[in-house]
């Protein structure tokens, strides 16, 4: 329930703000607004879709082996269950001490795998971002924009397809001789 009443006061902030904003752009004699979907370009641009790809084959190989010691954990689990009952308490307990620092050192790696992906990710997207920022900025001021929100972080909640450019943003990050897939990132 509180972290109910945050979200709620979150959207009520984020409304409030762009509400000001909206209102005092239109303050202004003549007033154009754009919006751009940041994640739906990042996903669909050509430097995009390679990072993802990239991520995607890094972390094949370490989900491979992460299932496979999962698979053997739990192999290994039950041949214990079967075994319990006619072993030694002493023989027992350390088969259960053997088993819970497996199974934390398994928690161990998969929580370092999740940490890896998101790095990764972050840093194979972070410099896409930027030049898509910069080209969302250029396009912008070439075509008199005096404002261009961004439609993905949840504070639009309509827009008119026809003020959202994020097509021509890809199109342009896809033709721009200064995206990342020309930095040598492979």
């Amino acid at each position: 329930m509180r972290q109910m009443h945050k979200r709620s006061a979150t959207w009520t902030a984020v409304g409030v703000v762009t509400g000001v904003l909206v209102l005092a752009v239109a303050a202004r004699a003549e007033t154009k607004v754009a919006v751009v979907d940041m994640q739906r370009v990042l996903n669909e641009c050509d430097a995009g879709k390679k990072a993802k790809e990239q991520i995607r084959a890094k972390l094949e190989g370490s989900q491979a082996q992460l299932k496979r010691q999962q698979e053997e954990l739990q192999r290994k689990k039950e041949e214990y269950e079967k075994k319990a009952s006619v072993l030694k308490e002493e023989d027992r307990h350390k088969l259960e001490r053997d088993l819970e620092s497996e199974n934390l050192s398994f928690k161990r790696k998969l929580e370092d795998f999740e940490r890896d992906a998101k790095r990764t990710d972050a840093e194979l997207t972070q410099s896409i971002l930027e030049e898509i920022y910069s080209i969302v900025r250029d396009y912008g001021e070439k075509h008199g924009y005096t404002m261009v929100l961004e439609a993905s972080s949840g504070g639009i909640l309509y827009a008119d397809k026809a003020v959202d450019i994020s097509d021509e943003i890809v199109k342009l990050h896809n033709s721009s001789p200064r995206r990342s897939t020309s930095k040598g990132k492979d």
